[in-house]
């Protein structure tokens, strides 16, 4: 079984998400003076990205980080991460969403990336509340709010509470499926597959080209063997530095989602972290009973563990208003993958905001 698609099952994302499942790849990131240039190329566009459009927001006791493309007047878009990832997921398609017309904030959420925590005591909730208090700061009524994987579940729990302030939904292969079905369905394939992963602290590396060659062992299948520059600064933004100067995620595993047994059982959610409670109750069939605004689900189908036939459940609910696109031979992550074609959905997504408006 391919660790990459495994990563599109929710049930597992503390096992098979970011690092987790790097450790366990082959090493397809040889040591080469082009790759080391790579390395130390992208950390620099890291930092630029960083300097010229990131920005820190205090909301409910923290301060956020998001990352912003785009002009005054553009459609707000709030895009939230996945599980290990950072808003820097997007470098790779914001200026193109700003040309397209939207006003790009990609949010840093909680206990990721610089958006550091103390308390670990939040939920899908407290995430979908600060989007709510940022939206305010920032002067915007409403926006199209969207993410990937369990980004997808901000999302669902932000039109849950929220669903006012929402101009369309976008749901990159998360937040559009029952998560506790997902994780009973699939719980006998993940047990078998388990003990196969390192523990969170043992992912520690003495160098950043170690670290960032784990990650790519993770994603360049993916890419055919070849990291495009266009998304090793988001790699950068998933590398941080312990006390001791040695390289680490960039997010404590174990705090957010939980660590061991309890992961994959579908019996023992109620032994997890908050947030990871709160992601195993994402049921989308309910959230969206009344939904009311256009809906965009992208299914990349070569996630093994595909939830499609949930999506068209969902889909059939409000035939006029979801429409699911299918990304073919596209594991879990898709925007990085199939960029062009995410660029071409997000701008047909812009129509049909225009006209749901105008109706």
């Amino acid at each position: 079984m391919n660790v990459n698609h495994m990563a599109g099952a929710l049930v597992a994302a503390l096992l098979t998400s970011g690092l987790f499942a790097a450790e366990a790849q082959p090493p397809v990131f040889p040591d080469t003076p082009a790759n080391r240039a790579l390395v130390k190329e992208s950390l620099a566009e890291y930092e630029r990205i960083d300097a010229d459009h990131g920005h820190f927001i205090e909301v409910n006791g923290i301060r956020m980080h998001y990352l912003e493309w785009g002009e005054e007047g553009g459609v707000p878009l709030v895009w939230s991460h996945g599980y290990s990832s950072t808003g820097f997921e997007l470098v790779n398609v914001g200026p193109q969403l700003a040309e397209l017309g939207y006003h790009v904030y990609a949010i840093t959420y909680r206990g990721h990336g610089q958006t550091e925590v103390e308390d670990y005591a939040f939920s899908l909730s407290h995430i979908a509340d600060d989007i709510a208090a940022m939206m305010d700061q920032l002067g915007i009524e409403r926006a199209v709010i969207g993410g990937l994987s369990l980004g997808g579940g901000v999302t669902t729990a932000f039109y849950d509470h929220y669903p006012e302030r929402a101009l369309a939904l976008v749901l990159e292969d998360g937040g559009a499926d029952p998560v506790q079905a997902r994780t009973e369905r699939n719980f006998e394939a993940m047990k078998a597959l388990a003990g196969s992963f390192p523990k969170h602290d043992d992912l520690v590396f003495p160098t950043r080209f170690q670290a960032f060659q784990a990650l790519a062992g993770f994603y360049l299948p993916g890419w055919g063997g070849t990291m495009p520059a266009r998304v090793a600064p988001t790699f950068q933004s998933w590398i941080g530095v312990n006390a001791e100067g040695e390289f680490v995620p960039h997010y404590d595993g174990p705090r957010l989602l939980g660590e061991g047994p309890a992961t994959i059982d579908p019996a023992r959610s109620h032994e997890l972290p908050l947030l990871a409670q709160s992601w195993r109750r994402t049921h989308p069939i309910i959230t969206y009973r009344n939904l009311d605004v256009p809906m965009l689900i992208i299914d990349p189908t070569g996630d093994e563990f595909d939830p499609g036939a949930a999506f068209e459940r969902l889909r059939a609910m409000h035939p006029d208003l979801i429409d699911v696109v299918e990304y073919p031979d596209t594991p879990h992550a898709a925007h990085p993958m199939r960029p062009a074609w995410f660029l071409r959905d997000m701008d047909a997504l812009l129509d049909r905001v225009e006209a749901h408006d105008a109706s």
